[in-house]
């Protein structure tokens, strides 16, 4: 339903795990301090750097080229993902884990081009989700309010068109930098664990709807 406006698409959390594998993209990569730029010019030459360029341009669903900063923030959220999926597939049985489509870069029609980080599909209910790197804690900051009203206003854009029995239901993922150069901030390190163990079980509860299931 959802693949054809969106830069990759997989039908389980499984393929994207394995994308990941082929991308590449290195286990040791960290969630840093730091301008996206300055942190990209160290990764403007990697494989998987160029591979993703390569995906976009090739999709040919976006009227501009990926910028360096954008790609390091979507290496950032695979971070995060990856941990979210693996977590998830603790909590959930096989036959609900394997039904979980993941879609990203998601581009709204007739949208001018607006994009969604992750949708996650499952059934006939999807989950909008908006990804923000923030270097001060959310409850402190209005990044949790700017995102949300972001994602208000994507499904209103997302009901012009998907069926009427689509459930759609949103979430801002809001996580933190984990290193300060080569230094854990352990603080910010328990922030993301407990965030992402909040997102899981908002996806059960939510999208799987695993009391029914």
């Amino acid at each position: 339903m959802l693949a054809k406006e969106a830069m990759m698409s997989f039908e389980n959390p499984k393929e994207y795990l394995e994308f990941l594998s082929k991308l590449k993209f290195p286990e040791s990569w960290k969630v840093e301090n730091g301008l996206l730029n300055e942190r990209g010019k160290r990764i403007i030459d990697k494989y998987y750097t160029l591979k993703l360029k390569q995906i976009f341009n090739e999709k040919k669903l976006f009227r501009r080229n990926v910028s360096i900063a954008e790609i390091v923030s979507w290496l950032d959220g695979f971070v995060l993902m990856t941990r979210v999926i693996k977590h998830l597939n603790l909590k959930v049985d096989e036959k609900c884990f394997s039904k979980l489509k993941i879609h990203f870069e998601y581009r709204i029609r007739m949208s001018k081009n607006r994009r969604i980080d992750y949708v996650f599909e499952y059934e006939n209910r999807i989950l909008i989700i908006e990804l923000r790197l923030s270097d001060k804690f959310p409850n402190l900051s209005n990044t949790w309010q700017k995102k949300e009203l972001e994602l208000i206003v994507y499904k209103e854009l997302l009901h012009n068109y998907l069926p009427h029995k689509t459930r759609i239901i949103i979430y801002a993922f809001i996580f933190m930098p984990e290193y300060n150069e080569n230094s854990k901030i352990l603080k910010n390190i328990k922030y993301n664990k407990e965030n992402i163990n909040f997102f899981v079980e908002y996806v059960m509860k939510y999208l799987i709807n695993i009391n029914e299931t």
